[in-house]
């Protein structure tokens, strides 16, 4: 199964519209998305995509009502941490909270606990791919690059346990 994972994207409709590019183009099965997508409108091309997706509600999703009636009954919005089934592996998906070294502690943190194979989070900003034990730890990075000035997704193909970081 291939995962187009996407974080921090910040409204930011132009790296939004190229993640779905790139993973309409790479055949993903599904869309994550890690929070912080921000105003409902920019969900419209997740939706637009045909792509099965995930919605976590993120630290700067203050609309996040208004969020959930854009789906349209669509997808699936999550309003915080939860654990879900990616081709059989179990994972936890959460977006942040708290500084970025708090975030990525909770991370490893989970990782360690032997409960996940992959452990997905957004929030710091920055790209983070790590073996925990026997859980991959998955950040993508900010697909808006507002803040490191690099705009990335991740692409996640769960049988082989192998992720590619791909700059938009």
């Amino acid at each position: 199964m291939l995962v187009g994972i996407i974080s921090d994207s910040h409204d930011d409709l132009e790296s939004i519209e190229r993640a779905v590019e790139i993973f309409q183009r790479m055949g993903v099965d599904e869309i994550i998305h890690l929070g912080d997508l921000i105003s409902p409108f920019s969900l419209k091309p997740i939706i637009n995509s045909g792509i099965p997706f995930r919605l976590l509600r993120g630290n700067n999703d203050a609309e996040a009502l208004t969020t959930i009636s854009a789906l349209e009954n669509e997808g699936a919005y999550y309003p915080g941490p939860v654990e879900v089934l990616l081709s059989e592996k179990k994972a936890l998906l959460f977006h942040g909270f708290g500084s970025k070294e708090l975030t990525k502690l909770s991370a490893i943190q989970l990782a360690k606990s032997r409960k996940f194979d992959f452990v997905l989070y957004g929030h710091t900003h920055e790209v983070h791919v790590e073996e925990v034990g026997d859980a991959l730890v998955i950040n993508p990075g900010e697909s808006c690059g507002k803040l490191t000035g690099r705009r990335t997704v991740a692409i996640l193909e769960t049988g082989e346990r192998s992720v590619k970081v791909l700059d938009l």
